[in-house]
């Protein structure tokens, strides 16, 4: 057999569709409040797109720092609001919805700007829980899908989408401050060795 640069670009190319394949096929969801309780609200997201469900629960996501419940939580702590659907958005987040399933997506842009992003996911059920669940982005990632399992057949309509940020930018003056000890240690060190 010959070997051309045509049997070489058919077989990367199959290589590279098995590989896309088998990495689609290994993907699973991340379940929010799947604590075994069948009689409670649950959400899912692909682990392509998020790394874990950081909290879920009864009540509102506003946004607002003064009494959004997931920034008002141990695990918003660090967490800032980013974007949200309905109020202020600056990275375009959006959502569609059909049947307890639907995409989100938002400007690539806020990757620019953060270092880690959560997005939250506020539900109408009636007042039953759970009604909103939020997940740790994977980085880089800025669209997807969800699905929610609504046990009580009432509401269940997506009312809006948050997204939360954490920057750790740290400052030039503070990165010359640690350089300057750095190097004031460095000397330190060096004559204290030449005087033994």
């Amino acid at each position: 057999m010959r070997i051309t640069s045509k049997v070489i670009t058919s077989t990367l190319a199959g290589l590279l569709a098995g590989i896309i394949y088998t990495g689609s096929a290994l993907a699973a969801p991340v379940l929010c409040n799947d604590d075994g309780d069948a009689t409670r609200n649950r959400m899912s997201i692909d682990d392509s797109q998020v790394s874990a469900c950081l909290a879920s629960g009864v009540g509102n996501l506003t946004g607002n720092p003064a009494n959004d419940l997931f920034l008002n939580s141990a695990e918003g702590a660090g967490y800032t609001t980013a974007s949200k659907s309905d109020d202020s958005n600056p990275y375009n987040l959006m959502f569609t919805q059909n049947n307890g399933s639907g995409t989100w997506s938002f400007d690539s842009s806020f990757w620019d700007d953060n270092d880690a992003g959560a997005i939250a996911f506020k539900f109408g059920t009636g007042n039953n829980p759970d009604e909103w669940f939020v997940y740790s982005l994977q980085d880089g990632v800025s669209s997807g899908d969800w699905s929610f399992l609504n046990v009580f057949a009432r509401g269940g309509g997506l009312s809006h989408v948050t997204l939360y940020a954490t920057s750790a930018v740290v400052s030039e003056p503070a990165t010359l401050a640690l350089l300057g000890l750095g190097l004031m240690g460095f000397a330190f060190t060096r004559r204290r060795a030449q005087r033994v």
